[in-house]
């Protein structure tokens, strides 16, 4: 309900997006069990409550980390999801323990589907939209992987320009 009532607004406060995520990622431990373990951490002296950003998008984020990266890894799947301030910018850091996107594309492909992930492709598509108006939002990938070059997992930050409150719906 929580989600639907979400989509229908254009921004929402921090604290709303994270009691979202949230939600999320308890069903997810529910499926999961005891091999899934997450954290969302809050930089020092971040306000939940008067920081607004566009509804929804972190969740696809974290979704593909469950989805793509912690599904098929054997073992403890942790996620950890911070939120801080740098200047005027709030990052946003989803980071998980998965098989890698390469790995995850190597999996897609043995499956003989031509997969590209729809909330990817949505919240990219999204993301450009709203570059164009007034907000710019940075979205960069790391591949983590050891010495050897085995996956570690993923690490996605994603930066946004702090808005203060709510701008007026058009």
């Amino acid at each position: 309900r929580m989600v639907l009532e979400m989509s229908e607004k254009e921004f929402v406060s921090l604290s709303d997006e994270i009691q979202a995520i949230t939600l999320y990622l308890e069903l997810e431990k529910s499926r999961f069990g005891d091999e899934f373990q997450f954290q969302i951490e809050l930089g020092p002296g971040l306000s939940t409550t008067s920081i607004y950003l566009p509804s929804m998008i972190i969740q696809p984020f974290v979704e593909n980390a469950v989805k793509h990266g912690l599904l098929h890894l054997t073992g403890l799947k942790q996620l950890r999801v911070t939120f801080r301030e740098e200047g005027e910018l709030l990052v946003i850091e989803v980071d998980d323990n998965g098989i890698g996107r390469r790995r995850s594309e190597e999996l897609n492909r043995q499956r003989q589907e031509r997969h590209q992930s729809f909330s990817v492709q949505a919240n990219k598509k999204r993301i450009d939209i709203l570059n164009a108006g007034y907000n710019h939002i940075g979205v960069a990938y790391t591949d983590k992987c050891d010495v050897s070059g085995a996956s570690l997992g993923t690490l996605v930050k994603i930066t946004l320009v702090k808005i203060y409150k709510t701008p007026h719906e058009q």
